[in-house]
């Protein structure tokens, strides 16, 4: 972490209005916002038009209150209403001042007892001045500077569709992320965290990381402890639009200010690392700088130290397992589960959600600002899977 004085001490602050639930992370110069926003339970049940209105209402006063830009943006809710409910989020957003609306990936992510909206992630800035990333004539994401630092988030990077294969689509998935990177001054290498969706998962998940493993050997950098420097990712089920195999999100620090920023991929005592066993990314990656510190979580399942999948069966011990990986991760950087600014909850059977949702909240120490939805985990057996964002200042 770079250091600090009484004048750069972050602050940390949290709030619940109605459907939302928000976060605020000031640093001098810059206010990180995270806002998870979930349809209040008084919403009929199957209307989506109502549920986004609601979300996408909160949303905007928000926005406005805190006169902040958003800059990126996952929706998890039922494809079939897609449309429905981007209505409603261009009705309610399409007026923000430059450099106007920002990209928002959507994917099937149903909510567990319905069809409809499950929720939204938005993470929003307040300070820096916000520019809109196009390439090829379409906007792939934000980037703002703050101390000389390069922060380039994009989303919904995907293939062109005509590349033939789901294989082949994935890999052109890769290469449009390090082209429109390379756009931004920043490349591949640059990569803190990324969040891929996969369609069909449980069909093509190892071929899709042999493809991950082998685009990786060649775009990030290897260290002087002669390890490839791998960022945090989640790989969970779920439908792009438009029939696409695959859709990623990512986080990428650059610039030369970014010297100035602690970056490091974070190891967990009670996991092995996902490389040992085929996949390419780190258990965490802890951002540092201007006094507090961002933990991205990965996609984390009940695995064990040898790679094995454990509580085979077991849903309430699986969650519980799976618990106790991300606080052993966050324990590496003085965290708790109480540090989420945001979480998302991926639940194989939809009626698993209730007895997850109740256990998690009774053990102390949770899993806040949390979106439940349906979703496959990469492996058959596994009945659940969490990530997220934790963020925390001196103490």
């Amino acid at each position: 972490m770079s250091g600090s004085s009484a004048q750069d001490e972050a602050s940390i602050s949290r709030r619940r209005d109605g459907p939302l639930a928000s976060v605020a992370v000031s640093r001098p110069g810059l206010v990180e916002l995270y806002g998870t926003c979930t349809p209040q339970e008084t919403i009929g049940a199957n209307d989506a038009p109502a549920e986004a209105r609601e979300v996408y209402g909160a949303l905007d006063s928000w926005l406005r209150e805190n006169r902040a830009v958003g800059v990126q943006e996952r929706i998890f809710g039922s494809l079939k209403h897609r449309e429905a409910i981007l209505a409603e989020r261009e009705a309610a957003l399409g007026a923000v001042p430059e450099p106007g609306l920002w990209p928002a990936t959507f994917v099937q992510g149903a909510p567990c007892d319905r069809d409809g909206l499950a929720g939204v992630h938005l993470y929003a800035v307040t300070g820096p001045k916000c520019s809109p990333i196009h390439e090829e004539g379409r906007l792939w994401g934000v980037v703002f500077e703050h101390g000389d630092a390069r922060h380039v988030h994009l989303s919904g990077l995907c293939g062109p569709g005509s590349a033939g294969s789901r294989q082949e689509e994935a890999r052109a998935m890769f290469a449009r992320a390090d082209a429109v990177l390379r756009a931004t001054g920043c490349s591949y290498a640059d990569v803190v965290r990324t969040w891929i969706y996969v369609a069909d998962i449980l069909d093509w998940y190892d071929q899709f990381n042999s493809i991950r493993s082998a685009i990786y050997s060649e775009l990030c950098p290897v260290a002087e402890s002669g390890s490839r420097w791998l960022p945090a990712s989640t790989g969970i089920e779920a439908r792009p639009p438009a029939g696409a195999p695959c859709v990623m999100d990512l986080f990428a620090l650059g610039g030369a200010g970014r010297r100035r920023v602690s970056v490091e991929a974070l190891h967990n005592p009670l996991q092995s690392e996902a490389y040992s066993y085929g996949s390419a990314f780190s258990r965490g990656t802890a951002v540092a700088f201007d006094g507090a510190v961002t933990v991205h979580v990965s996609g984390t399942a009940a695995v064990d130290e040898q790679g094995r999948s454990v509580c085979v069966g077991d849903c309430r011990a699986q969650v519980s397992r799976t618990l106790d990986h991300i606080a052993a991760l966050l324990s590496t950087r003085r965290m708790t589960l109480d540090d989420f600014v945001s979480s998302t909850i991926f639940i194989k059977h939809g009626q698993d959600a209730t007895p997850v949702r109740q256990f998690i909240d009774q053990r102390g120490g949770r899993l806040a600002n949390s979106i439940y939805v349906a979703a496959d985990i990469c492996r058959p057996e596994l009945l659940f899977e969490a990530d997220g964002i934790a963020v925390c200042a001196p103490r």
